[in-house]
């Protein structure tokens, strides 16, 4: 797979420079700067695959710093394997660049490679080219066989766990770029660093029942898990088991938060349904649970969501 640019950059430099290191896994034979890469299989393990996309303009401002873009972008892409309780193994990246300008790529291909060593990742091919700021990856890892944890399976009398740091703070951080809120470091951390929970994945394989990374909004990615589950059911959500970035129902007030929160996207948690009575890892908060229902739906504080909300991210908008 080679890395293309402009006739104004020598592509082989490009890649010497940036994105070619030596592997991480003994199981890359060939990596950067062939025609394709190969690795060599494991036996007793399924492969999981995940694609996922950064467009300036679109998912970050149009002029955005490198290091947060390298993060944000495999952060999203490493979440979907922790969703399915992967162990991530290798990354294919194609970048595009509007011009080749030295400093930002240095920066962008330090915090990407740093990311890659701390995640146990490699770098195996990939492409580059001109045009608007974009970046799309391809996330690769594996469990054992029959181990996945999927979308489908949550049941009534599951309880609902949230995995990560808090909810809300990207979504707050919208506000800031927009000029609505001052600056607020815990806010700007959440929105460019996403921490993908690897571990939290890899724990609860044969735990739980179903399970969804939230980077559409809580509720919106819940309901795809209703939309899977077996039986109708309805889940009921507790605002006083919500847990909140920090000084988020200080700035907007209890409602405002509560709608960032369960709707706003971009929180890289896990949400997993998980029958009561087992021993959940200690990183996990329960925020509600399953029941019986005629139809698929959410209720918070036993009543329905509000109407005006937007549940979550709409790629199609």
């Amino acid at each position: 797979m080679r890395f293309r640019l402009s006739s104004l950059v020598n592509e082989f430099e490009l890649i010497r420079t940036h994105f070619q290191r030596d592997p991480l896994d003994p199981s890359v034979v060939l990596g950067v700067g062939d025609d394709a890469a190969i690795v060599s299989q494991l036996s007793d393990y399924e492969t999981v695959i995940s694609v996922d996309s950064v467009v300036a303009g679109r998912h970050v401002p149009q002029i955005c710093p490198p290091d947060g873009f390298a993060a944000r972008l495999l952060g999203r892409g490493l979440s979907d394997l922790a969703a399915m309780g992967a162990d991530p193994k290798y990354v294919l990246l194609s970048l595009t660049l509007p011009t080749f300008e030295p400093g930002w790529v240095d920066h962008f291909a330090d915090r990407f490679h740093k990311l890659c060593v701390r995640f146990g990742l490699d770098l195996v091919g990939g492409d580059t080219s001109r045009g608007p700021l974009s970046a799309h990856i391809t996330v690769i890892g594996h469990v054992p066989k029959g181990s996945a944890i999927s979308r489908s399976g949550l049941r009534s009398g599951d309880d609902l766990w949230v995995f990560g740091s808090d909810l809300g703070g990207a979504r707050a951080y919208l506000d800031v770029l927009d000029g609505l809120e001052s600056n607020h470091e815990v806010w700007a951390e959440r929105y460019w660093r996403p921490e993908p929970q690897l571990v939290a994945g890899l724990s609860l394989r044969g735990m739980a029942s179903a399970m969804i990374d939230i980077s559409d909004g809580l509720c919106q990615d819940l309901f795809h898990l209703l939309d899977n589950s077996v039986g109708s059911a309805t889940v009921k959500l507790q605002s006083n088991l919500i847990p909140f970035c920090d000084d988020l129902v200080d700035r907007f007030g209890l409602e405002k938060a509560l709608e960032y929160a369960l709707t706003g996207g971009d929180d890289y948690c896990l949400l997993a349904s998980i029958p009561p009575g087992l021993e959940v890892p200690g990183c996990g908060r329960r925020i509600g649970m399953v029941v019986k229902g005629e139809s698929a739906r959410i209720l918070l504080d036993g009543k329905p969501l509000p109407s005006k909300w937007q549940l979550g991210w709409d790629h199609s908008r």
